[in-house]
């Protein structure tokens, strides 16, 4: 997906010569099918096939960047962006399920698994960013093309060691229900909080996530656009996203042991992190420099290694093992809507306005959203 993230309003606004608004609007509908393809994977994982889940949202993904490989003509091109939303959507809900499964089954810090997964995909996201810079310039078709590959690999992995993922579940439902998953079951979240406030807190977390990635989002589109309008060329956008993610592998490891042993409920490193991420979009109303731009991201990376991996082991905090992939849903959802409206509405919000007034509203909501999540009332 770093071949995706960067190129796609550009491709659409530059190369298939469509406006910025009619971009955004195609990356609004991807994610809103992104968000539909998030709320059937959980459901799936839950009540139908963990493992195929996963089979069918890779293949779904994979016949569509084959699509996407040879055949660039607009509107076609938006339709296969959007079925490509829905797979992708299953798979990212599979995910994240079985990352909160082998969560739940760890002794000390569950957390670290979370940090590792979000780890692994940026480390995916730096190389592929980085690369896609390069290719996008020589390549169209092997720009869709390599991800299509990476997808395909992704799927023989899953086929020849499916039975790790069987294990999980196995070790699940037989080695712990004895006891641990009785006793697990026995202190649902819900009953133990009161049906009403659990349901508050639900509401605040989907808030946040909803805000958060609907500001983190301008840097997959919007921000292309202006980063463009000032000089810079396709290439130095995208490293913007290779800073970003190498960063992380540094900035997460020393943030989880700083901020684990600080926070020891999960919803003030939320609420830090959230402050932190709004806190970068004021750099770039006044942004003159490229070294402005990596400032803002590197302040952005911060506050997203304290937020991304923690919101997804909140939401485990909250579930039992029965509505695990359900629950793990609503963050695969209200980011999908965040991702959705994110691009179009900031779109809409600059031309009516202006970038600046944009960059302040996000930081504003995500402030907002940060204080809400001190009301979130957590478990030990």
């Amino acid at each position: 997906m770093g071949f995706m993230l960067p190129v796609n309003t550009i491709f659409i606004h530059k190369n298939l010569h469509e406006s910025l608004v009619t971009a955004g609007f195609a990356l609004m509908i991807y994610s809103a099918f992104m968000m539909v393809g998030n709320a059937i994977g959980g459901v799936m994982f839950d009540r139908f096939s963990k493992r195929g889940t996963l089979y069918i949202g890779y293949a779904i993904s994979i016949i569509s960047l084959f699509g996407m490989s040879i055949h660039h003509v607009w509107p076609t091109y938006a339709f296969m962006l959007v079925i490509l939303g829905f797979g992708m959507g299953l798979v990212y809900t599979a995910i994240n399920a079985y990352t909160a499964f082998v969560a739940e089954q760890m002794t000390g810090n569950s957390r670290v698994v979370f940090n590792n997964m979000y780890l692994a995909s940026n480390l995916g996201i730096a190389i592929g960013s980085n690369a896609v810079g390069f290719i996008f310039d020589w390549s169209i078709f092997f720009t869709f093309f390599i991800p299509m590959i990476l997808f395909v690999v992704s799927a023989v992995i899953l086929l020849l060691r499916a039975g790790i993922l069987d294990h999980v579940q196995e070790k699940d439902d037989s080695e712990i229900s004895e006891r641990s998953y009785k006793v697990h079951e026995d202190v649902d979240p819900k009953i133990k909080i009161g049906p009403r406030r659990f349901n508050i807190n639900m509401f605040i977390i989907c808030a946040s996530i909803l805000i958060v990635w609907l500001g983190y989002s301008q840097w997959d589109s919007n921000l292309s656009a202006y980063m463009l309008n000032q000089g810079y060329t396709t290439r130095e956008y995208g490293f913007v996203f290779t800073v970003n993610a190498a960063s992380l592998l540094i900035i997460q490891p020393v943030m989880n042991r700083v901020v684990s042993k600080i926070f020891k409920l999960l919803k003030y490193q939320i609420f830090l992190g959230t402050v932190i991420m709004g806190s970068s979009f004021l750099l770039l109303p006044n942004a003159k420099t490229y070294l402005a731009f990596i400032i803002s991201m590197l302040v952005l990376t911060i506050g997203e290694s304290m937020v991304f991996p923690t919101i997804p082991a909140l939401l485990s905090k909250m579930s039992t093992n029965r509505n695990r992939g359900t629950f793990q849903s609503f963050y695969s959802i209200f980011g999908s809507l965040g991702r959705a409206i994110g691009p179009y509405a900031g779109s809409l919000i600059i031309t009516a306005l202006s970038f600046s007034t944009l960059f302040v509203g996000i930081t504003v909501s995500m402030i907002i959203v940060a204080i809400m999540m001190i009301g979130v009332k957590e478990l030990g």
